[in-house]
């Protein structure tokens, strides 16, 4: 290891200066836990100082705990946000419900590769010549007619393609605060980055209970001037989906006072039975859902790659903004796309990650039910996202206890807009393969037999 580390010879004692410095790269990660530094004589000699003040800056990071130090293979980072962060001795790898990584057997692989070893070169000179702001003409009329198979009546012009989920959020919000929009409402809980998107975009974010017919009314409090976000299939974190009744009257309310909805429909198409519920931008909205769909959260997790429908009087805004922050998303990687829906691979894919997901799902709840008879379950209809509640224990330390078995799931307060702490616990099912259910069940009946 190459260590350039800023010295001030002519002032301040230097072991202190470098101890310092080493304590700064090793807490921020810039100097990997279990990275070996330099022996003091090399460093000694890099830095052009005595090898007595490595030894000394040494010495005062293992007093810290920031190294480990042992006599044949020398001094080693040992970086307290990684050290310790999960207890778990036991045989087997951390089984992973925080994440939304997905497993492999998710994945249009064979698919993918075979479609990219057959791109002809004069496609790829068209892809790597770059791409309007808005996307490829051939994958934006593409990505129309996948819209109007979930109902949609989108119009072409309405079409753009996003870097992803976040990305079409972050620009939308953007463009409604310089059209003159003052608020985000959001419920209270959400996903858990919208918080961070709006107050990246400068809008202040304004939290509603869980909607439901019972808390319908609080959109009463919206006008013209709010945007009000919304997952309304399979919803992160709590899986919910609200029904087609509900939807009509939210749509009711937002006719009635003006305001606008942000529809994250990013799990829109991973339903598991045959029954669809429409998208609130497919029930007769038109410029009042601004609606987001994306291929990243399951099949496509490394392109960046999704859509939204932008109805005109916000369009230009959400163009210039756009070209303003990536310019346009990989050509390339909107070609990879465009061919796999041109050549109907997506269907089959989506329809793949349906059949395996609903079959994980139901594992999954099976055996948390039968483990844990009183708590009150609900088996999501779709997505990939399943709440659980921890009765009188605060979701955080339920994933401690967890974590301690060798489980990971995400603590609720992750998904409290409002910074509260949640008697519950989200799992994500992408991760963790059908084969091992059983395994970190049986972990999670040791961690919580006692609290639930």
């Amino acid at each position: 290891m190459l260590l350039e580390i800023p010295l001030n010879y002519s002032e301040g004692v230097l072991y202190r200066q470098l101890a310092e410095h080493l304590e700064k790269m090793i807490r921020t990660g810039s100097i990997s836990s279990g990275e070996r530094l330099p022996g003091t004589r090399e460093l000694a000699r890099m830095l052009r100082v005595s090898r007595c003040t490595v030894v000394a800056a040494y010495d005062v990071l293992e007093e810290n705990g920031l190294v480990k130090r042992t006599a044949r293979s020398g001094t080693f980072a040992a970086s307290p946000l990684l050290e310790g962060r999960s207890s778990y001795k036991g045989k087997g790898d951390i089984l992973r419900f925080d994440t939304e990584c997905p497993t492999r057997d998710l994945l249009p692989l064979r698919e993918l590769s075979e479609l990219c070893r057959g791109l002809s070169l004069s496609l790829l000179g068209d892809a790597l010549e770059g791409s309007p702001t808005e996307g490829l003409p051939s994958l934006r009329h593409l990505l129309l007619h996948h819209a109007v198979l979930r109902g949609i009546p989108a119009h072409p012009e309405e079409v753009v393609v996003t870097a992803g989920g976040k990305d079409a959020l972050s620009t939308a919000l953007r463009s409604f605060r310089e059209h003159g929009c003052s608020k985000l409402w959001a419920e209270e809980l959400s996903y858990s980055e919208i918080s961070s998107i709006a107050e990246n975009e400068r809008i202040p974010l304004r939290t509603l209970p869980l909607l439901d017919e019972s808390t319908l009314s609080c959109l009463d409090a919206l006008s013209s001037k709010d945007v009000l976000y919304l997952v309304p299939s399979f919803q992160n974190p709590t899986g919910r989906t609200l029904s087609h009744p509900l939807r009509q009257a939210i749509l009711s309310v937002r006719r009635k006072k003006g305001f606008f909805i942000l529809e994250d429909d990013s799990y829109g198409e991973l339903r598991y039975g045959e029954k669809s519920i429409p998208a609130l931008k497919a029930m007769g909205e038109g410029e009042g859902v601004v609606y987001v769909g994306s291929f990243s959260q399951a099949l496509f997790p490394g392109m960046r790659l999704g859509y939204t429908l932008l109805p005109p009087f916000l369009k230009e805004e959400y163009l210039r903004i756009s070209s303003l922050r990536q310019g346009y998303v990989s050509s390339l990687v909107q070609l990879v796309v465009a061919r796999f829906l041109e050549d109907g691979e997506l269907a089959a894919a989506v329809e793949r990650a349906r059949t395996i997901l609903s079959v994980r799902m139901e594992t999954l709840y099976s055996l948390l039910k039968s483990h844990f008879s009183t708590v009150p379950l609900r088996k999501p209809e779709g997505g990939v996202f399943l709440w659980f509640p921890t009765g009188k224990t605060d979701g955080s330390e339920a994933a401690l206890l967890a974590e301690r078995h060798g489980v990971r799931v995400a603590p609720g307060s992750r998904f409290s807009l409002r910074k509260r702490k949640i008697a519950a616990v989200r799992f994500s099912i992408t991760g963790v393969p059908d084969e091992l259910l059983n395994e970190a069940v049986a972990r999670l009946k040791k961690a919580w037999g006692k609290i639930l």
